[in-house]
């Protein structure tokens, strides 16, 4: 988790110098950055508990090595992660506005701060359950 943080903490830094070519675009990182540390996150580590193939690090045969890791069940799982922003962004984009669209997916981050918790042992609960 810290390093998810870390790793998003650090990219909209970079990105934040696409600044200069449009004003509102900072916003959209900041939106995006907050979205992933208090949502994506969850999803990252929920999806990684159904996920039983062993990943080879060592390997540089191809990207997901020789496992055949990329399979029906890892798109599944990968979906929530591509939707629900969107989804987010699209109910207040279209029922109110753009900049609540933005302010909805903020939001969205903000409560997932929240019930950090609570989601934590109900993944911790589908580790213990699948893992073994």
């Amino acid at each position: 988790m810290v390093l998810i943080i870390i790793a998003t903490v650090l990219s909209t830094i970079l990105a934040s110098f696409i600044f200069i070519l449009d004003g509102m675009l900072i916003w959209r990182f900041i939106v995006g950055a907050i979205y992933n540390i208090g949502v994506n996150s969850y999803l990252v580590l929920w999806g990684g508990a159904y996920i039983k193939t062993p990943i080879d690090l060592s390997s540089n045969k191809k990207a997901f090595g020789d496992k055949q890791a990329f399979n029906s069940k890892t798109l599944l799982l990968t979906l929530p992660k591509l939707i629900l922003p969107m989804g987010v962004y699209a109910l207040g984009h279209y029922l109110i506005s753009p900049t609540a669209g933005y302010i909805f997916v903020g939001m969205a981050g903000i409560i997932g701060f929240g019930f950090r918790n609570k989601v934590f042992a109900m993944i911790e609960a589908i580790y213990k359950k699948e893992k073994i």
